[in-house]
């Protein structure tokens, strides 16, 4: 089995990536997902993350609301390390879970956006990096989460350096196209993972 991590600059196309990715029928680990799991009342994470954020972040449901919760990291370092501590040992168990459940594939994937800042980079044997430029982050981040201009602004400088995650990665796929670019992107590495995976198994 080869473990092939994709992350990436806030905004990138990671998902659409791990999207066109399941279309070829590969399986893909969504970290954010499993992140918002979390958040649920009878969680393991949930009391420690209540401890943290406080009452005012819980919803209606008695939930963790992860827009408050983003929020509340977002203006305090120390409360987003607290709070990376407790759900990242979390997603890291399910990982290993999933991987264990995809033992007979040869390629499995897991979209990780904070695969370098959590320093997973052990947990794979390859990592794509999924880029775009500063502009079309702050577009697609307008346009698709509803933030103001200057609201994706200061998310984008939050965000860890494109920079170095391309420095990081064995791949890196720069989504600035349209989704037909993207795709070509995805398909031409697809198939030589695949040439890749083909080779391994006759040596």
């Amino acid at each position: 089995m080869k473990k092939i991590g994709i992350t990436g600059t806030i905004a990138s196309g990671k998902t659409s990536v791990s999207h066109l990715l399941r279309q070829h029928g590969m399986p893909v680990f969504n970290a954010d997902g499993c992140s918002r799991m979390a958040l649920h009342r009878g969680n393991v994470c949930y009391e420690p993350l209540v401890r943290v954020l406080g009452q005012d972040a819980l919803d209606s449901n008695l939930d963790i609301d992860p827009h408050a919760m983003a929020d509340s990291i977002f203006a305090d370092e120390d409360k987003r390390k607290a709070v990376n501590a407790i759900v990242h040992p979390f997603v890291r168990e399910s990982l290993h879970r999933f991987f264990h459940t995809q033992a007979e594939q040869k390629l499995v994937f897991a979209e990780v956006p904070l695969l370098f800042e959590a320093h997973w980079e052990n947990e794979f044997d390859m990592i794509c990096t999924v880029s775009c430029s500063k502009r079309t982050a702050v577009e697609r981040m307008m346009r698709d989460r509803g933030y103001s201009e200057q609201e994706a602004e200061q998310r984008y400088r939050a965000a860890v350096n494109e920079d170095l995650q391309k420095q990081k990665a064995d791949m890196v796929i720069v989504n600035d196209g349209d989704r037909k670019e993207l795709e070509r992107q995805v398909n031409q590495w697809l198939r030589e993972l695949r040439k890749e995976s083909r080779h391994g198994d006759q040596r």
